[in-house]
């Protein structure tokens, strides 16, 4: 989770710097379109995006209830003002990204679009408006994806889940560490498939072939005859790990197979 995070933020301030330097007007639009479609898509932004709207919604909800006094009606007034305010600078990108769609969409056939758009956004003080925009929003998102990996990291006290970051497995309350260099390991990458990538899937079988492509971008998979010799390996490497690290007391983590159509799959048991 704080690995995603921090990577979600990165990606955020990097669009927002491209923004504040770049001078033609159609780029500007095009980097609003990355930087929208970005919170748009993430499984992760898409959430706190959505959380925000339900508070909003709720203490809209709270401005119409009746029987308040008038100090609880200032408080919840001026979270009206703050929560209004950040969707205010959120539908100024939102506008845009919305005009750039549709021009992706048709190719730039209809310039007309275009220029309409930059119509909208010609007053002296727009791209000033704009740049207020992304810092109005990365401050939000940010203090949301803090506070959702500080609640997840409390959560996760005697579960089992991989740090990608850290390069540590644990195993409801078991600390076991896969990689003691800064090199990234087969037994990391397959841990990362299956506990960060598919996440919400760690019930299932996950097959050598699906891991070579998506993981290890190996798209000759099946025509290589002893290719699943590397992964069968590295879940090897995995169990002995575990194994050594755990004083025995986690056995047969991971349940895998030989074979062209081998698979791995994380013992239920663990889960």
């Amino acid at each position: 989770m704080y690995s995603t995070a921090q990577k979600i933020k990165q990606k955020m301030l990097e669009l927002t710097q491209l923004f504040c330097i770049e001078r033609n007007i159609f780029q500007r639009f095009v980097i609003v379109y990355r930087y929208i479609r970005l919170l748009n898509k993430d499984p992760l932004t898409q959430e706190i995006l959505q959380k925000m709207f339900d508070d909003t919604a709720k203490v809209m909800g709270k401005l119409h209830k009746d029987g308040m006094d008038e100090e609880e009606f200032l408080d919840v007034k001026g979270e009206v003002i703050y929560t209004n305010d950040f969707w205010m600078y959120y539908s100024n990108l939102e506008v845009i990204h919305g005009k750039m769609k549709k021009i992706k969409e048709c190719k730039l056939c209809d310039k007309g679009k275009f220029d309409n758009l930059s119509r909208l956004y010609s007053k002296p003080y727009s791209k000033e408006m704009l740049e207020l925009s992304f810092k109005v929003i990365n401050s939000n998102v940010f203090d949301q994806l803090d506070q959702k990996c500080f609640l997840d990291e409390e959560k996760k006290d005697g579960k089992t889940y991989f740090d990608e970051k850290k390069s540590i497995l644990f195993i409801k309350g078991q600390k076991v560490l896969i990689n003691r260099q800064d090199k990234i390991t087969n037994a990391h990458k397959i841990l990362k498939y299956i506990f960060i990538d598919n996440k919400k899937n760690l019930h299932d079988d996950f097959f050598f072939s699906e891991i070579a492509e998506d993981e290890f971008n190996e798209l000759d998979y099946k025509e290589r005859k002893n290719n699943w010799r590397t992964y069968f390996r590295a879940c090897e490497d995995i169990n002995d790990k575990i194994l050594n690290q755990t004083n025995e007391l986690v056995k047969e983590f991971l349940i895998f197979n030989t074979g062209r159509k081998g698979k791995v799959s994380v013992n239920k048991k663990y889960l």
